[in-house]
């Protein structure tokens, strides 16, 4: 059914136009509208002098409600689109609903289980202890526990559907009538977003998100609330309750009841291992997902929305941070290339002098803000001025860093992220020159030459059929073949030696850098070690180069 077919769906859109109009965006406003919809009043009711453009953009969000809010939290996981300070400003979107009453939310929970609720929970307290766009939390009793169920608002999945296909609706309009607007991609943003929030809309899902967390979390000195998963549906989420306060309040407390000194330590410790160690994390940490228990214990909420790293990502992810905290403008630069932020190598010296200059505002002996060189290097004249792309999930997780340092600096004035990234970072990089991780990626490589080798036959048969047909000619004969075959061989042995040979001394190298363990001559003997065997290797390798019979 076309969209427009519904009276529904005509009083939505209009809704928009007005509100559009209302914030300033009569020109928008206008290219939405058209011969189907009802005339809609475009005045504008705030002053563009009252708020700046990232402002006003970030109220019409709000004011459309629960799916546009998200819309624009996805959106500020995109910088390198829409610019680092508009997406800071649609960080600040706040999720608010009005409360559902007992008897609907008691009516979702008895059809999700097929039962009456005084025979799920002993005890259901009435009225919620916190309500979100999606869904709303009562504290209740469950087998002598006390927990708290999440449970989603009524017909929510129905709103943000019909909100969805209206936002496609939209994205269209404006691609095919808005040049400017070809650039971002209207539609595939849709696509990326309706993805993004079915998920947050399934609990079952959250509620696996969270049990992960928590296996991967479960030595260290943070709390994750228990998840009854045998409770829990794809609209009803029963979790442990945590007697403790948001962070929020913590944050608006002036007195000393917290120590927000060991806040901001257990949660940025805890975040950064997240990060680089697991490779999966918390990817909203706003306050109020955030909660301190007793004893200045941090608990995390709300896990609909965690990020994935992969080891070469987080790798990459370590170097950055640590040529970020060594003021390394050269290396950094290196790093963004071989990333592919940097696409052309032609900007390179144009970019690391742009580097230099950053790092030179951000960074001294005394203090390095790797949070203040991310977001300038994210902010969109250096992005569309060098054409640089940062990937999404690089960009999320860049973002999530700087939630952390924001948050850490709210709790201690003298809060600095790199001290607690840089130790994990160094050590990762370590961990890349362990015989197990050596071993893994030489497997890895042993596995691609046998794909490789597997597909060879077809490739040559594939080859000479197009030799057969006349679109090529040449003139090899079955022992210049194998002289070739012998000479790649021979050139491979020589690369896996000399990476092996590199891997090794940039290993012993990171070790130099350390002053544990037992020295010989001042230096750590496993580094000293590693130099003495890169040497051996490096002369077996000129010998193999310089030999004619290898």
């Amino acid at each position: 059914m076309n969209i427009l077919e519904s009276k529904g769906n005509i009083s939505r859109i209009n809704e928009i136009i007005r509100i559009l109009a209302k914030y300033g965006f009569e020109s928008i406003a206008q290219k939405i509208s058209n011969t189907h919809l009802r005339h809609v009043s475009l005045d504008n009711d705030v002053s563009n002098d009252e708020y700046d453009l990232n402002t006003r953009i970030r109220l019409v969000l709000q004011e459309l409600g629960t799916t546009f809010i998200k819309l624009g939290q996805t959106l500020s996981t995109y910088p390198d689109m829409v610019g680092f300070e508009l997406a800071e400003e649609l960080s600040k979107l706040q999720e608010s609903a009005p409360i559902t009453s007992y008897d609907e939310i008691r009516t979702i929970i008895e059809d999700e289980f097929s039962k009456p609720i005084d025979s799920i929970f002993d005890n259901f307290e009435i009225k919620p202890i916190a309500s979100a766009s999606i869904g709303q939390v009562h504290k209740a009793t469950l087998n002598n526990k006390v927990v708290a169920v999440k449970v989603q608002h009524p017909n929510i999945q129905d709103t943000i559907s019909k909100d969805i296909q209206i936002m496609r609706f939209i994205a269209n309009r404006l691609d095919n009538n808005v040049t400017m607007a070809k650039a971002y991609n209207l539609p595939g943003i849709i696509d990326v977003f309706e993805s993004d929030i079915y998920k947050e809309l399934d609990y079952k899902f959250e509620a696996v998100n969270a049990i992960h967390i928590n296996d991967l979390l479960c030595e260290d000195e943070v709390h994750i609330p228990k998840i009854y998963l045998d409770y829990s549906t794809n609209k009803v989420l029963v979790m442990e309750f945590l007697d403790g306060v948001s962070l929020n309040k913590v944050l608006m407390d002036s007195t000393d009841k917290y120590d927000k000194e060991k806040i901001a330590q257990i949660g940025t410790d805890s975040f950064v291992k997240q990060i680089l160690v697991h490779g999966f994390y918390h990817a909203d940490p706003h306050p109020g997902n955030i909660f301190v228990l007793e004893e200045n214990i941090v608990a995390f909420v709300d896990f609909g929305m965690m990020g994935h790293l992969s080891a070469d990502l987080r790798a990459d992810l370590a170097k950055l941070f640590i040529f970020i905290s060594e003021g390394d403008s050269k290396l950094l630069t290196k790093q963004l290339y071989y990333m592919g932020i940097i696409k052309n190598k032609n900007n390179f010296e144009n970019i690391e002098n742009e580097i230099t200059h950053l790092l030179d505002k951000y960074y001294n002996s005394q203090f390095n803000d790797v949070s203040g060189v991310f977001k300038e290097l994210m902010h969109e004249d250096l992005l569309n001025k060098y054409g640089l792309v940062i990937p999404r999930d690089l960009m999320m997780v860049i973002r999530t860093i700087i939630m952390i340092d924001d948050i850490g600096k709210s709790l201690v004035p003298s809060f600095n992220v790199t001290e607690a990234l840089k130790p994990y970072a160094l050590k990762m990089l370590l961990n890349n020159f362990k015989p197990k991780r050596i071993l893994q990626r030489t497997n890895e490589n042993i596995m691609d030459v046998q794909n490789l080798a597997k597909k060879l036959p077809d490739s040559l048969l594939n080859f000479f059929d197009v030799v057969d047909d006349g679109k090529i000619r040449v003139n090899l004969e079955y022992d210049e073949i194998e002289r070739v075959i012998q000479l790649l061989s021979k050139t491979m042995d020589k690369i896996v030696i000399a990476l092996i040979t590199a891997a090794i001394l940039v290993g012993s190298s990171l070790i130099m850098l350390t002053d544990h363990g037992t020295s010989i001559m001042g230096y750590p003997i496993i580094g000293f070690v590693g130099f003495v065997f890169s040497a051996i290797l490096g002369v077996v390798l000129i010998f193999m180069i310089l030999s004619k019979n290898y």
